[in-house]
């Protein structure tokens, strides 16, 4: 995998969780709303998508920060004691802890999953959301659907199906499984009025793209938009793809940037605030941001 840049990044730090989980995180330091990556599924902080996104962020001044879940990565931790219920902690305990005002956040694969139970448990903390093939429900509306009748027979009689398909097999439980279908998102409303961005691509063969669609059908923002890539894989990570990563990360810091100036600028009416107050040089701040950027 690739090495994610030194240029402006921190070295790894760890969040005590409340729960007891350490959490591995990185940053770069830059200004404006931070851009939470919230990866995939064994995924974790030395991928092509944060190596990519962490160069951007150190030219750009972007503020973005990214951490590895519970059993993935620089965190650690037996994979037989994960659940989806435990890694929605992990991210709101990043969130809680590690971010100020609104975030810009980006969820790829499982991640945008993880995303959808971030925007239920927070509401109003996701001012913009990013979602990559979006593998929202991945257990219960994927992974479960495609056990063979053999592997629900080891499920059955041994509790865990060993999943193939990665650098070993990964052992999921019942108890997985079980504490899943509590965490699933797709039933309902998601409510969220924020924009949102879905790259997906249709040659995906882990999450069909026709998926995506039912996490744009879910979300109730009428700011939402769809983009395919008739030949792009469920990784998406060459260098085209990266490169619209990129530019749709930036047209979401933009569209929040520009919103954020519109509620300054009605909070100062509001409150009658002149020429020269802190809320007035704020302004000029977030103004200078959305031309850059």
């Amino acid at each position: 995998m690739t090495t994610i840049p030194e240029v402006n990044q921190e070295p790894v730090a760890f969040l005590d969780a409340p729960d007891g989980d350490r959490i591995a995180w990185r940053r770069v330091r830059g200004t404006g709303p931070t851009i939470l990556w919230l990866g995939g599924f064994l995924s974790d902080m030395t991928g092509s998508k944060v190596a990519r996104l962490s160069e951007e962020a150190a030219a750009r001044g972007w503020d973005l920060l990214c951490f590895d879940y519970f059993a993935h990565g620089e965190t650690g931790g037996d994979f037989g004691q994960a659940s989806v219920g435990r890694w929605r902690d992990n991210v709101l305990a990043v969130v809680d802890a590690l971010t100020d005002g609104p975030v810009i956040a980006f969820g790829s694969s499982m991640g945008a999953h993880m995303l959808s139970l971030l925007i239920k448990a927070r509401p109003g903390k996701v001012a913009a959301a990013g979602f990559l093939a979006p593998a929202a429900d991945f257990v219960t509306a994927l992974m479960l659907p495609s056990l063979s009748p053999e592997d629900r027979r080891q499920l059955q009689v041994s509790g865990v199906y060993m999943m193939p398909g990665y650098d070993r097999d990964v052992p999921m439980s019942q108890a997985f499984f079980d504490d899943a279908a509590k965490h699933t998102v797709l039933g309902s409303a998601i409510a969220f009025e924020g924009p949102v961005r879905i790259l997906h691509g249709m040659q995906d063969d882990v999450v069909p793209w026709q998926h995506g669609v039912r996490l744009m059908e879910a979300l109730t923002s009428q700011d939402a938009h769809m983009h395919l890539i008739k030949d792009g894989d469920h990784r998406l990570s060459r260098p085209q793809d990266l490169d619209l990563l990129v530019a749709t990360v930036a047209e979401l810091r933009a569209i929040a940037s520009a919103s954020a100036l519109e509620d300054l600028q009605r909070y100062a009416q509001d409150h009658d605030k002149g020429e020269g107050s802190a809320v007035d040089d704020l302004m000029a701040q977030r103004r200078s941001e959305a031309e850059r950027h």
